[in-house]
Formats: C-alpha cells, structure tokens, sequence
C-alpha cells in the first residue's frame, strides 16, 4: 500500500527506468537500492545485471553463476574474467586411487584442462547475450599446458560469441595466434599488447578480414617487455604482430589508442613508420596517445604530418614533461579537432596551454574545438574554487569547480558544474598573481572584458595520478 502511494510512482515507467539505471552505474548504490521495497527490487532488478560484471578468478565466476536466478543471465551485456591456471593438486591424491598398476599424471594433467574448459564453455553459453569481453591472464611465464588452455579456449570463445563487438585481451597473449579472429565477423573494437604468435604477414589478412572493425588499441606493458627493439622477454620471444604495414591494411579504423607504459624499451607502436602508414585512413576520427616515455622530435614531426593530413576530431596527448609550447610548435591542433585530451604538469604550463587556445581562436582558428580536457597530477588546482565572470549581463555562469574522488584511488577528477569558462575566470583558476606575471598577464590586463568574454571554449578538467 506504501507503494502504491509513493510520488515516485506516479512516474512513467520509462522515467523510473533512467534512474534505476542512473543509480545502478555506482556499484554501491545496488544492494541498498534494491532493498527499498519489493516494487522498486521488481522494477529495477534486471539493470543491476546490465552492470559490467568482473570475476577475478573462474571459481568467483562459477559461484556467481550458481546463485544467480537463470532468467537475469539474459541481462548481462558485458564481461571481463581473469583465466587462472588449472589446479593440479587433484593428481597428488589420484595416485592412491590405482594400487595396481603405473599411473599416467601426463594424461590426468591434460583431463583436468579439458574438464576446465568443458565447465568454462558451459558456463559461457548461459549467458548467450554477452557482447563485450575482457579476458586476463598473468603477465608472468606460463607453461606449456596453460598456454595450449589459453589458444583452445580462445578459439572456444569465438564459437560461443560470434557476435562479440568488444574483445579485449590482458596479459600475456604472445603465444596464441590471432587467427581466432577470423570467426568474429562482427567485431567493432580490439584490444590487446600488440604481440602474439601471428606474424605480421598473418596479422594482415585476419584484421583485415574485419570489416567492422572500427577500434583498435594497443597496450604495452613494461613487465612483458625488454629494451630490444620490440622483441618481448626470453619466455616469449614473440616479435610484434602489429607493424606500419599492418596499420596500413585497416583502413576502416575510426578509433586508434597507443598506450605505452614502459620505462626502457624503443617505442614500439608510436613511431614515425605507424604515423605515416596512417596517414592513408580517411574514416580515423580519434587518436590516443599515452606513454610513460616523451617522444623524440622526429617522431613528433611525424604526428605533425599525420594531423595535417587526417580529419582526427579528438585528439588525446599524454606523456611525462609535456611542454605547453609542444602544440604550437608541432602544429598539433588543426581545424577539424573537436576535443582536446593533454596532460598538464603544473598550474602554469595548463594556463600556457589553455591561453595559446584562447589566443588561436581570437585569430579565427580552431574553430571546431568544443572541450579540453586537462591531464593532471592531483596536486594541480586542487583546491574547491568559486569562480564567477566579471560581467553582469555575460551569458557566462558561475562555475565551481570542485575536486571529487573515484572508485579508484589513483585517480581523481576535477568536475566542472558549468562547462563555459571566460578568460577571466581561466586566469583566475589557472594562474597565481604572487607567482604568475608575464608579458602576456600584462597584455591581457590592458584588454576590455567585452573583448575577451565572446571567446568561450567548453572546458572540463580530469586529473589522473602522473605516470
């Protein structure tokens, strides 16, 4: 009775729905809200399975699924598991059970891999509704049974999913093929470190075959890697499967990430070769760079080129010492981006940075720039600021902005409640008059606010923790 008289009922049905769907995108609002009473559990219920689900391990997986009710496994849409290594402990007591004769751990060992991947691949099928996949596996050496587990249950994965849009792979992969591709026709989006046991050769002709393959994103990791021109560890000894022919071949890519988080090798996929291969794609849209390394110029007068002559419409720029001067010097903003992603080490290089922006549009230029998203390390602007325009009748609002913690603990945001930002209120946020003065301070101050509030640009900060 308490329900039927709740305002909140008196809602549409589609209404209440966006905001079980809004409250369900926190992982700790679920239990609590679930528990407000049996109409909103009934309601609501199915969204909390629309959630990303992630198991650490194949046993969290399987006792997930034996409490789950059969009729919510419909709702799960997106995946990620973490494939551990088979237990073998059950050989050390099967011995006992044959007094009579040798036993044949060779065989038992390979009984217990396949009755893994029987339970995985039953357990995969209830949820026949699963699109995106994340799939991790140690970055440590693995033995030789565990790596033939791996390349069958991959191959296994593709015939349960065929209609999987998002695959990523986590770990180490470099001694599986990518061959397994070939039967995900429907793929949008691939993920993995860019090393396998396919050659470039072969890597050309599967990645190639998908054509709906519009994202592409290659994560190396320092702890797969040694510093010899992209050649993995001595476990591995897998050259790179992704190469600027590669590149070349996947002309239907809207979306390319390079992530780099290695301390003392060559680049691997951010190289002059890369850039200029890419420069023949026409539907790239979206380029992200992020290294823990700064590139050489060579490689930045590559990235020049590219920009020059691609349509990328949002650009992400991420590595340690990133000049403010390294925009204009390289020309890396050109008239077709639209969102800005650069890292800022200090309050002074973000203001350098925001206020050459502000100065290129004044001339006419960039013209399609809608937002600018500062990369920082948490010790940049974080103090709760109230920042408002100096002129009464500007349509330029009160912004405040306000530093807020995320689920992870090395990351924090900054979260602008009002997206339109003035010069003046940029000078006020970015600079400090005790320890900012500059002949373009000086300049600034000669201008009328008239001039500099017609000028606006969306402007969001995002911090995360500094590589």
């Amino acid at each position: 009775m308490g329900t039927i008289s709740s305002p909140f009922f008196t809602l549409p049905l589609e209404l209440r729905e966006e905001i079980y769907k809004g409250v369900l995108a926190s992982p700790a609002f679920g239990p609590d809200l679930l528990q407000t009473c049996h109409e909103v559990n009934r309601e609501a219920r199915k969204y909390l399975y629309q959630r990303p689900l992630k198991f650490g391990n194949q046993g969290d997986f399987y006792a997930w699924l034996a409490e789950t009710p059969l009729h919510m496994l419909d709702y799960v849409s997106e995946l990620s598991l973490d494939l551990r290594d088979v237990n073998l402990r059950p050989i050390l007591t099967s011995k006992s059970s044959v007094p009579n004769g040798p036993t044949s751990p060779r065989m038992m060992t390979s009984d217990l891999y396949q009755a893994e991947l029987e339970k995985l691949e039953a357990s995969l099928r209830k949820l026949a509704k699963v699109r995106v996949i994340t799939i991790g596996v140690p970055s440590c050496q693995h033995s030789f049974l565990y790596r033939d587990f791996l390349t069958r249950f991959l191959e296994m994965l593709s015939l349960i999913y065929p209609g999987l849009i998002n695959l990523r792979l986590d770990g180490n992969f470099h001694h599986q093929e990518l061959v397994f591709l070939s039967k995900l026709t429907a793929l949008e989006s691939f993920s993995f470190d860019g090393f396998s046991a396919s050659s470039p050769q072969a890597a050309i002709e599967i990645l190639s075959s998908l054509k709906n393959l519009k994202n592409l994103s290659l994560l190396s990791k320092h702890a797969m890697i040694t510093p010899r021109l992209g050649v993995h560890s001595g476990f591995t000894a897998k050259r790179q499967s992704i190469t600027g022919e590669v590149m070349r071949t996947i002309d239907q890519l809207a979306s390319f990430t390079v992530s780099e988080q290695v301390t003392t090798t060559p680049a691997l996929f951010f190289t002059s070769e890369v850039l200029t291969f890419l420069q023949e794609h026409r539907t790239l849209k979206d380029l992200s760079v992020q290294l823990s390394y700064t590139p050489d110029g060579r490689t930045l007068d590559s990235l020049e080129t590219f920009l020059e002559k691609s349509s990328i419409e949002r650009l992400e720029l991420d590595w340690p010492n990133l000049q403010p001067d390294v925009l204009e010097e390289y020309c890396l903003l050109t008239t077709t981006t639209k969102i800005l992603w650069v890292r800022a080490t200090s309050e002074a290089n973000a203001f350098e940075m925001l206020w050459s922006i502000f100065e290129c549009r004044e001339a006419g230029d960039l013209k399609m720039l809608e937002k600018v998203v500062l990369i920082r390390s948490p010790g940049i602007c974080c103090e709760k600021l109230n920042v408002s325009c100096d002129r009464k009748d500007s349509a330029v609002r009160c912004t405040e902005l306000e530093l807020i913690d995320v689920s992870r603990p090395c990351y924090l945001r900054v979260q602008a409640r009002c997206h339109r930002v003035s010069y003046s209120q940029l000078t006020k946020l970015l600079a400090k008059p005790s320890t900012r003065r500059s002949r373009r301070d000086e300049h600034r101050e000669g201008e009328t606010t008239v001039a500099k509030s017609r000028n606006t640009c969306r402007v969001v900060h995002r911090g995360c923790l500094a590589s």
